[in-house]
């Protein structure tokens, strides 16, 4: 046994306080499966310049220019910063082509290898936003829903723009053009 470990690393550094047992072989972190990693959400820079998101990105090696998207070709990937699992054991490199916060290497963080879609989800569900728009549209109650508030508020002062308003909205809904102003993407129903 102690041959085999010749060929792996066999220096893994554990910096677990909890104590609790580590199990796995002294791998690269950065090569270990999905499932064994805690990763962080992707990193918005949409609200950005575009000289600040190539800076960011240059330097730290991930970030999503734009959020979201209709179609699969329309949504950007970024990779993501990621540590391993606190019961598994893995050799920690510090990259050398990208800055590092301190944190990063006091947690043991790292760049994926793999990349994670540009999408946020806030809670909006296309169905329910639908009914809403078809039953209390005239009301704006699918604006309000959506966060468009100051349209919500003039639909209802107006109910609905005496209906013409109301069903251009529910329209708008089912063609794919009225969507949550925050910009994030239809919650999925599975």
């Amino acid at each position: 046994k102690q041959w085999c470990l010749r060929w792996v690393r066999a220096v893994c550094f554990d910096t677990n306080t909890n104590n609790k047992p580590r199990t796995g072989l002294c791998k690269p972190c950065q090569e270990l499966p999905e499932h064994l990693l805690d990763c962080d959400d992707v990193k918005d820079l949409s609200e950005y310049n575009k000289t600040m998101q190539d800076a960011f990105i240059k330097n730290h090696g991930h970030g999503c220019r734009k959020m979201g998207g209709e179609a699969h070709d329309e949504v950007d990937k970024t990779r993501v910063v990621c540590k391993s699992i606190d019961t598994f054991t893995c050799y920690w490199e510090k990259p050398g082509d990208k800055d590092l916060n301190n944190t990063w290497e006091e947690e043991r963080k790292f760049l994926s290898e793999f990349e994670k879609p540009c999408v946020k989800y806030t809670g909006h569900y296309f169905q329910s936003t639908l009914i809403y728009s078809i039953l209390l549209g005239f009301l704006g109650v699918d604006r309000f829903c959506l966060g468009w508030t100051g349209i919500g508020v003039g639909k209802m002062l107006t109910i609905g723009g005496l209906g013409i308003w109301w069903v251009i909205d529910i329209i708008l809904l089912i063609t794919g053009n009225l969507t949550p102003n925050d910009r994030s993407n239809w919650e999925t129903l599975y």
